[in-house]
């Protein structure tokens, strides 16, 4: 799934239960569209450090300056927002440490989403790092700011799970991954035990996953591209006949929206799903080559906006199946080539050119430690 953090503002003490995996909506407003801060800039970053930097510091004033005006109504009143920043503040203390940060664009509107993981200096041995997110406009307004402890859900049996296939990425292209890794801080997909390792992706062209308003599944720039059998298999199963969704209105018609299952043998299985509706190339029992094209990128089932879920499976179906790891080869991850390696939130990855060498590295995270998205 992919999940749009553009819900109401709310200030989460440590203390705060851990924010479940939000359910993506447009907001009332209109979309506000062109600034100084285009989306996924060197500046639209800067100003998600600068708000962080404004709340680390106690500035609430500040802080109140930089909200939108839906984002102040959700909090009544200055008074009422600045005295809820100094008692979350004082509950944190201050920041020790940023472990990472990264940034992706909104999915439905123009905007960038700042993700920072930090240690705070009052934070109990129970919270391992603090989340927190500021959702920023392109011109420079916070749509959104949240303090989460971070969920740290077990990896299971499988973290330590080596493929025994050679996966190529199953696209055409440079991608941005919008989920991906082994922590909740780089993969929503994580707190679910039946697609921990998933992984999502989507095009951006100038920062953006669509052209215009967004309001249409055509805007977005990776609907109806091809997209490709991660290696040789059998086809066991298709779902098609899935309407696509209009964006920010996701249809739970469907556990997976029209989806293709490619069995590769010791017990791998390759899953697409939210696929475009009719546009599946292939059926049950048919057989593919690694880079054949399987069908389209879209909307479907439960999806607020085009992009492609990746999946790792160790089952057809029976028993119920589980996400594995998914360790691609030959890829490049932000310009740099990688020879086996898990994709993580906020890199642009494509397949090395046919041919290409590749140097002995890696992109492998520890089996018990959460790899950087940097």
């Amino acid at each position: 799934m992919v999940a749009v953090l553009l819900f109401p503002a709310i200030l989460f003490a440590q203390t705060s239960s851990p924010a479940s995996k939000p359910k993506s909506s447009k907001p009332a407003a209109a979309p506000v569209s062109g600034g100084p801060y285009p989306t996924m800039s060197k500046q639209a970053k800067q100003r998600g450090q600068q708000v962080f930097a404004m709340f680390e510091s106690g500035q609430g004033g500040a802080l109140w300056a930089v909200l939108s005006d839906g984002t102040r109504k959700n909090f009544g009143s200055e008074e009422k927002f600045v005295a809820l920043i100094k008692s979350r503040r004082e509950a944190l203390g201050t920041e020790k440490r940023m472990v990472d940060e990264n940034i992706a664009p909104f999915l439905l509107t123009p905007g960038t989403l700042y993700s920072r993981l930090s240690d705070f200096t009052n934070t109990p041995a129970s919270v391992v790092h603090v989340v927190t997110t500021v959702a920023i406009n392109e011109r420079g307004q916070v749509e959104n700011f949240e303090i989460v402890p971070e969920r740290i859900p077990s990896q299971g049996h499988f973290g330590g799970y080596k493929d025994v296939t050679k996966l190529k990425l199953p696209f055409s292209g440079e991608w941005f991954v919008d989920q991906g890794g082994r922590s909740v801080f780089q993969n929503l997909n994580f707190m679910s035990e039946d697609q921990r390792f998933s992984m999502d992706f989507f095009l951006l062209k100038n920062g953006r996953p669509f052209s215009g308003n967004g309001s249409d599944n055509a805007q977005y720039y990776c609907f109806g591209q091809p997209l490709l059998a991660a290696a040789d298999g059998m086809v066991v199963d298709v779902q098609d006949g899935y309407e696509d969704n209009v964006p920010g209105k996701p249809v739970f018609d469907s556990p997976r929206g029209n989806s293709v299952l490619i069995s590769h043998g010791n017990a791998e299985f390759s899953r697409l799903d939210h696929l475009k509706q009719n546009s599946i190339k292939v059926k049950k029992g048919d057989k593919v080559k690694q880079g054949d094209v399987v069908a389209e990128c879209g909307n479907s089932g439960p999806s607020p906006a085009p992009h492609v879920h990746y999946q790792l499976q160790n089952s057809g179906g029976i028993p119920l199946p589980d996400s594995i790891p998914a360790q691609f080869v030959d890829y490049i991850a932000d310009g740099k080539p990688v020879d086996v390696g898990e994709p993580v939130r906020g890199q642009m990855v494509s397949n090395a050119p046919a041919g290409a060498a590749q140097p002995a590295s890696t992109n492998q995270p520890d089996s018990k430690k959460p790899p950087s998205s940097k």
